[in-house]
């Protein structure tokens, strides 16, 4: 049987909806999330989460995203326009995904990508499966850069330590020349969000310290001289 990293952690249930989010800056820095419930999840009082934001942050602040945004703030030393969306349903679907549902994000035309994926992604137990996913997450990745300025993207690994999925998620990155930066921090019980939620599976997303952790790992893959 293939179960997804989201499976064993207790996370099934999530990411069922769709989940977008907008900071509106007109003149701001471009900036373009796209990932699961870590990046953003909707309102599930069935599980404990009464919030949209990335999960399990405390506050919309203290998630990844936020943390990330602010940053390229103070490098860049512009205000943040900012998109995030929820693409669980690549993960899950990816052999028969419609690229052009994102057409309005590829549009926004981002100068700063951040991809975050993976984790729902079943456990793909062939080397014809895993390269299937390997085309997917490339065809992904290629509607957002073929714009006619090339964003920073930075790809995150995946949260959950899975040694084949970094593997992919790293090898597509060198292929399109893109920044991976690796995230498999959940085995530290510290960067969990342990006892704050009822739900297991929401106790084993990132809490303040892993969202904070993810986040300079980002900044870091953007700024890797700095101290954004």
């Amino acid at each position: 049987m293939t179960v997804s990293d989201a499976e064993i952690y207790k996370s099934l249930q999530m990411n069922q909806g769709m989940a977008d989010a907008s900071e509106f800056r007109t003149g701001g820095v471009k900036i373009l999330f796209l990932g699961n419930s870590i990046t953003i999840h909707p309102v599930m009082p069935e599980i404990g989460w009464n919030h949209e934001w990335g999960m399990a942050a405390d506050t919309a602040e203290q998630d990844y995203v936020h943390l990330v945004s602010r940053g390229i703030e103070r490098a860049t030393g512009r205000p943040a326009d900012v998109r995030i969306r929820n693409l669980a349903s690549f993960e899950r679907g990816f052999r028969d995904y419609d690229f052009m549902k994102n057409r309005d994000l590829i549009d926004f035309q981002a100068e700063y990508l951040v991809v975050a994926l993976g984790e729902n992604v079943a456990a793909l137990q062939t080397a014809e499966e895993r390269l299937e996913f390997r085309n997917a997450f490339r065809k992904l990745l290629e509607c957002f850069l073929s714009g006619k300025r090339k964003p920073h993207t930075v790809v995150r690994g995946v949260f959950w330590p899975n040694v084949w999925k970094d593997e992919i998620l790293s090898w597509v990155s060198a292929n399109l020349d893109l920044t991976f930066v690796k995230a498999d921090i959940a085995g530290d019980k510290n960067m969990l969000a342990l006892g704050k939620f009822e739900h297991e599976g929401v106790q084993n997303h990132p809490g303040n310290r892993g969202m904070a952790e993810i986040a300079r790992r980002i900044l870091a893959g953007f700024f890797p001289f700095s101290a954004a």
